[in-house]
């Protein structure tokens, strides 16, 4: 494996600012599953309205603006954008905490979503411009901060928890979010054009070329010549500033069935993890260094995956669909053994590993699909990715209001990655059958 010939020493900076960021991100997003007992408490709500509004923080601001933000990320500086996003999250984080409804809370958790997906969005595309030839490792070091932050956060969460109650600690969670400003301070711009590694999809400067081509009539006179409407102008303005024409190719929207359904996992498995130990009768501090088992494995899949793709040893689509059966029979055995602390212990480790490796290959896919002309393509991503945490927070929380029993959460967790595997590994059949390459 090598690393690009061409030499940014700046870019261990960037690849810092995104780990410190996704440190904080994830680890302050999957503490608020220790938050829901006391939402329901305080606001007496059901956990399936605390989930969705738990998850809503995160996800919410992804299912609207994740197009736009991808699109204007096209002509930004990722610097600007990201301090910007962070400023306005943190600031909502911490106002949450003296919320006097769960409605309140719902809107403050809303808009910090927003601010968050500036975040994300700018930060991926700075580490995709400063690591071209080597996505994979990148984006999987970088994402094994959030992994950090997993094994940090929930335990340090809990005992500020008993030490200032739920408001005290949200406040000091909101607080430790304005961290984000100084992770986008580091964004250095690159300003340097690069030729593309690879792309399935064509740029749109490929299809204007092809379209002005086309526009060449028998005659010899040129679509030039014709007077485009009002109405036409806009379409073709908003079609090209969001790049819609991604929405018509089948592999991608495949892939954005299977983002959906990943984050739909992510969300069940992440939100509801201490949960199910504390259901099981394991002492709250013991259920919360679960979440430290589930995130040391999910750093080592997210360390480990990305050297295998880079070098060629294995297909990214290959290693998600390995990695989604995986987490399937993981889900299963989390059934069996759920009276040993220990083996407990090993089971989140592995399941942890899977999930780690098939959140980290969405991007990966996502790209060698669409290539870098597609900054937009990571803003479709997140809107696939966020409706599917959102939908997760509420399918968990609706699944135990009924049936009062995580255990029944850890089954439908294991159904929809097997699900998720399976899809993948059938359209790489169909792609292989055609005589096509998803690669």
């Amino acid at each position: 494996m090598a690393w690009p010939r061409r030499s940014y020493p700046w870019r261990w900076m960037i690849l810092l600012a995104r780990f410190a960021g996704l440190l904080v991100c994830v680890g302050t997003f999957l503490s608020l599953g220790i938050f829901i007992p006391h939402l329901v408490e305080s606001f007496s709500t059901t956990t399936a309205a605390a989930g969705l509004i738990c998850s809503g923080s995160w996800a919410f601001g992804m299912i609207i603006g994740g197009p736009f933000v991808g699109a204007l990320l096209n002509s930004c500086d990722p610097r600007k954008v990201t301090m910007i996003g962070g400023m306005l999250s943190a600031i909502t984080n911490t106002a949450a905490a003296a919320s006097s409804s769960i409605t309140q809370l719902a809107v403050w958790f809303a808009v910090s979503s927003g601010g968050l997906l500036f975040v994300q969005i700018a930060t991926v595309k700075a580490v995709a411009e400063y690591f071209p030839d080597n996505f994979a490792v990148a984006n999987g070091v970088s994402l094994a901060g959030g992994m950090v932050g997993m094994m940090v956060f929930p335990p340090v969460m809990e005992f500020l928890i008993s030490l200032y109650g739920w408001r005290g600690a949200l406040a000091i969670m909101g607080a430790v979010t304005f961290h984000y400003v100084v992770c986008g301070a580091l964004l250095r711009p690159l300003h340097h054009k690069r030729a593309e590694k690879y792309s399935l999809v064509p740029s749109r400067g490929d299809s204007e070329d092809v379209n002005s081509k086309s526009g060449q009539q028998a005659d010899g006179k040129s679509r030039s010549c014709q007077v485009p409407t009002a109405s036409q102008n806009l379409t073709e303005s908003v079609t090209e500033y969001l790049d819609t024409q991604l929405l018509t190719e089948p592999l991608f929207i495949v892939y954005q069935v299977v983002v959906v359904l990943c984050g739909i996992v992510y969300t069940m498995w992440h939100l509801f993890l201490v949960q199910r130990g504390i259901e099981l009768g394991i002492m709250e501090f013991q259920a919360a260094f679960l979440a430290t088992f589930g995130g040391l494995g999910s750093l080592a899949g997210r360390l480990g995956h990305g050297p295998l793709v880079d070098s060629g040893l294995v297909k990214a689509s290959t290693l998600f669909a390995i990695a989604s059966l995986v987490f399937a029979v993981s889900c299963l055995i989390n059934i069996l053994v759920a009276s040993w602390y220990s083996a407990l212990a090993v089971n989140y480790f592995v399941s942890g590993m899977a999930s780690g490796v098939t959140y980290s290959l969405a991007y990966v896919m996502v790209r060698e699909v669409t290539g870098d002309h597609h900054m937009s393509a990571f803003g479709w991503l997140f809107t696939s990715l966020g409706t599917g945490e959102i939908l997760g927070g509420f399918i968990a929380g609706w699944i135990h209001d009924t049936t009062g029993d995580y255990g029944i959460v850890v089954l439908a967790i294991g159904g929809l990655a097997f699900i998720m595997g399976v899809t993948v590994t059938l359209t790489r059949c169909l792609i292989s059958w055609s005589g096509g390459s998803d690669e």
